[in-house]
Order: structure tokens, then C-alpha cells, then sequence
């Protein structure tokens, strides 16, 4: 809440120099502890959130392959090693939800901002998140594998003029991309060591033939 607070100032004072900015602006949520204002809890019915429904290791995974998931076995009452209990490991996804909404909320003020100040078709929107999260999938929680649930995460790009806005795509876009994506979509020359792909012709033509394969490790 401070950080859109202090963004929604910044983008105040960036309007009057009447120039060409770029504000990045991270929130820290929905990462742990899972701690968000009440009325974002009350959103979410605990009796209809639904615990993981593949609880178990992928089939012919390696050991090496998995994570004890001990970043969230830090915090109290978190047992420190085997299956978190169903009804904890319901109150955890609650939790998560609340701060994606807490979240969802905050990126509403900075939007709401553009609008106010009249920079809204005049500003290129990316909203990322670093990584996905595992709540129960695989018996596992958090990050630090490379299954699905941990290498998939948001990436939404709202430009100027774009032709299909609102869209989605089943292009594969790495965060690699971003950098030469940006440069396109503000008509800048991208610099020669970058190793990402601009997905700026998805946003006009969200079908496009496109990369194969994307990579992720840990």
C-alpha cells in the first residue's frame, strides 16, 4: 500500500515534466507471510477454496527434482517437515488470495492515476510477476523447482494503439523479452547483447507463429 502510495506521488510529479519516464514499481505481495488488510480475507470463502488436487510427486521425477519447500517451514506453526495439515494448508491459499487481491487493488490506484493525469495512451503497462507458486501441487510449497506451477507467471503488456487489446496469446514469451519489447513499442533502437525476442506484432496480431520453446532453470 506505502509503495502505490509513493508511485502514485511519483507519476504525479513525472506529469509535470511534460518528458519521456520510466517507473518501475515492484510489490513485494503475494510473497510471504501472507498478511494482508481484513476486507481482502472477507473476499474469499474458506469453505469453498479447494485444497491441491495433484498432491503427490510428478510420475518418474527425480529427487533432485523436488524441494523440501523450506521457505514457508520458517514460520511458526508450520510443520517443519512432511504434509502440511488440510485445513493450514487451506487457510495458506486464503491467505494468498487476499494478498493477490491486496495486490490487484494497488495496481488499480497506479492505473487510475494514468487516467487522472491523461497519460494512459500515452504509457506502455507491463504487469510481471518474477515466478510462479506451488499451494500444495506436487505435496510442495513455494518456489525453487522447475515445474510448471513455479516457471509459469504473469506477464501482462497494455500499449498505446495496440489492435487487439484485452486479448490473450499462446505464444510462448519469456521475461527475456520484455527488454526488446519495450524498446519496440517506444520506438527506441535495442541495444545488441540483448537475448530476448520483442513480443510487441503479438499485442497487434495475438495468433502470430512464434518461438517454439521457452527455458527456464533453477
Amino acid at each position: 500500500g506505502a509503495v502505490a502510495e509513493l508511485a502514485v506521488d511519483t507519476l504525479r510529479e513525472l506529469s509535470k515534466q511534460q518528458q519521456p519516464f520510466f517507473l518501475a514499481v515492484g510489490f513485494f505481495k503475494p510473497h510471504l507471510p501472507f498478511n494482508a488488510p481484513k476486507k481482502y480475507w472477507d473476499l474469499y470463502d474458506p469453505a469453498k477454496i479447494e485444497l491441491a488436487a495433484n498432491p503427490f510427486p510428478p510420475k518418474n521425477v527425480t529427487p533432485y527434482s523436488l524441494t523440501n519447500s523450506g521457505e514457508i517451514r520458517v514460520y511458526e506453526g508450520i510443520p517443519p517437515r512432511g504434509e502440511i495439515p488440510p485445513e493450514q494448508a487451506r487457510q495458506l491459499k486464503h491467505g494468498y488470495y487476499a494478498c493477490i487481491s491486496y495486490t490487484d487493488a494497488q495496481v488499480g490506484k497506479l492505473l487510475d492515476q494514468l487516467d487522472r493525469l491523461g497519460l494512459a495512451n500515452d504509457t506502455v503497462v507491463v504487469l510481471w510477476g518474477d515466478h510462479g507458486w506451488k499451494l500444495g501441487e506436487h505435496n510442495a510449497w513455494c518456489k525453487h523447482t522447475n515445474f510448471e506451477n513455479d516457471t509459469r507467471a504473469p506477464l501482462i503488456i497494455r500499449a498505446p494503439g495496440q489492435e487487439s487489446p484485452g486479448e490473450k496469446t499462446r505464444a510462448l514469451v519469456e521475461f527475456v523479452d520484455i527488454y526488446p519489447t519495450l524498446c519496440d513499442l517506444a520506438g527506441l533502437a535495442k541495444p545488441t547483447h540483448l537475448e530476448g525476442t520483442s513480443a510487441a506484432r503479438l499485442l497487434d496480431a495475438p495468433d502470430t507463429p512464434w518461438k517454439p520453446a521457452a527455458f527456464s532453470q533453477y
